[in-house]
């Protein structure tokens, strides 16, 4: 064996010193952060692990919302927002008195009970009504969004210094009128634009622009404030057409006569007014059908917010079918808000309902993020008993829509699982920052092991098996306490089991 000098052995050390600050900088860190494992950005590998969708489950009063008063058409949607103001919660919906769609407001106390203020702001045959504004407000009264058509949502802006501008709205605005040449790209014929509206009291509503971006061309557009960034950010309609779906599909009926090439883009703005996109149909796009996609699909919306410092996005499938058009939502993950992974499987995340439900076809969701009750996650929906244009059938339903809502448990959005065959999750180098380590899992009729080891492979220590169910579980070693010193990875066995997220704390 070859003697090693003093200078060889001072070389091996630094750089296995070397090696190890490389690896301590390269760990992820693991903090009080929720880690969900919606995409792979603390996975390393899965051995017999599948990741499903955990499906919000819907609340068994539902609708909420629907058609109650003398003054009110059938018609209730959640292209709006519900958001919790103080102690009370507050729907702007869209509603249709006919011939036109207005903005309908509504309150509660616990977001299940709902409250329809008689307000003397539209007149429904002499009868005060909930309804701010419509067409026929407009057009008789107001005239303040002269070419409103859809509800995009609205917000409660406290950073706003301007306390005529607490509450933001977005609609889409469309000038039946205009005669441009070949109207908007892709759009022929009427103008199209994203309107911005302010009020003191989310009651009195002024126009700020009308045409503030021509960059969305259509409904089903949802808008949030990026803290991250310090800014509005939009996810509206734009088309995509990818040339590998129209070499697939190509034969496909349905794609021939009805594909519209529906896809999502995104714009931003620093005062909600001036956005960095406003051309017809310039928005960057950031998703659209694929071929994991069943043929024909489109993608119709896209609802994106924070949580645990991702950004997840609810994503509006249109199945695009003479025989049974509908819509659903799925889920999609971001960890910059602009490229987006859908999960795999594709599962809706929100269903639309079976024969002799309320919603059994064409699922929304609002534009506001989920609201925190208790353990829950509350998301607000709305369901129609008609589908999306295309469909021949003889089963047409009826022209009515309801609001209601669906839950989870926090964090659960995906879960890794295994059966009893038994499954194997090896996590990246992480860098542990708290005293305990935490799970969010159901193994309460199976088990969870944790093992941890350090950057050379050595096992530091193995978990107490894990029998419950449980939002919040410390994780308890199997004798001395593990060190938490340099990166370390986790080896985490799954026996008939559901591993949804992963922290550290007290």
């Amino acid at each position: 064996m070859p003697r090693i000098t003093r200078t060889a052995a001072w070389v091996c050390i630094s750089f296995n010193a070397l090696s190890s600050a490389i690896a301590a900088d390269a760990a992820i860190v693991l903090d009080s952060r929720k880690q969900l494992f919606l995409d792979d950005y603390l996975v390393a590998s899965m051995t017999h692990v599948q990741r499903t969708v955990e499906q919000a489950q819907k609340f068994v009063g539902n609708p909420v919302v629907s058609q109650t008063e003398t003054w009110e058409s059938p018609m209730a949607i959640i292209y709006g927002s519900v958001i919790r103001d103080g102690e009370e919660y507050k729907m702007w919906y869209l509603s249709r008195n006919q011939p036109s769609y207005g903005v309908s407001y509504a309150t509660s106390k616990d977001g299940i009970h709902w409250n329809k203020p008689r307000l003397d702001l539209t007149l429904v045959n002499g009868e005060r009504s909930n309804i701010l504004f419509n067409k026929e407000t407009i057009y008789t009264g107001s005239k303040e969004l002269p070419y409103f058509q859809e509800l995009f949502g609205v917000h409660r802006d406290d950073r706003e210094p301007d306390p005529s501008r607490r509450y933001k709205m977005g609609v889409l605005d469309i000038d039946w009128k205009y005669k441009a040449p070949g109207g908007s790209p892709g759009q022929k014929g009427p103008r199209r634009s994203l309107g911005v509206a302010a009020s003191p009291d989310g009651l009195h509503w002024k126009i700020i622009d009308n045409w503030a971006s021509e960059a969305i061309a259509d409904g089903g557009t949802h808008w949030m404030f990026d803290p991250a960034r310090g800014k509005y950010v939009l996810y509206g309609r734009t088309l995509k057409e990818l040339p590998e779906l129209k070499a697939a599909w190509a034969t496909n009926a349905a794609f021939k006569e009805w594909y519209g090439g529906r896809a999502v883009g995104r714009i931003e703005s620093s005062d909600f007014v001036k956005w960095d996109f406003t051309q017809p149909l310039s928005a960057p796009v950031v998703m659209a059908a694929d071929l994991q996609d069943p043929p024909v699909s489109e993608i119709y919306s896209l609802k994106v917010f924070l949580y645990e410092g991702i950004y997840i996005g609810l994503v509006q499938v249109l199945h695009v079918n003479a025989d049974d058009p509908r819509l659903d939502i799925q889920l999609a993950v971001s960890r910059d808000g602009i490229h987006f992974t859908r999960m795999s499987d594709r599962k809706p995340f929100i269903p639309f309902g079976p024969i002799g439900s309320w919603d059994r076809f064409n699922t929304s969701v609002a534009n506001n993020d989920p609201i925190m009750d208790g353990d829950d996650l509350r998301f607000y929906y709305s369901g129609r008993l008609f589908r999306h244009a295309p469909y021949s059938g003889s089963d047409r339903g009826v022209d009515k829509s309801s609001i209601g809502f669906a839950t989870i448990k926090r964090d659960r959005f995906v879960a890794l699982e295994a059966s009893f065959d038994g499954g194997e999750i090896e996590t990246k180098p992480l860098q542990l920052k708290g005293p305990a380590l935490h799970l969010n899992a159901k193994s309460d009729f199976g088990e969870i092991v944790v093992e941890m080891f350090d950057a050379h492979g050595e096992l530091l220590g193995r978990s107490k098996a894990i029998q419950c169910d449980s939002l919040d579980i410390p994780v308890k070693w199997d004798g001395k306490p593990v060190p938490f010193n340099g990166p370390v990875t986790l080896r985490i066995k799954l026996n008939n089991a559901r591993l949804f997220a992963l922290w550290c704390g007290k």
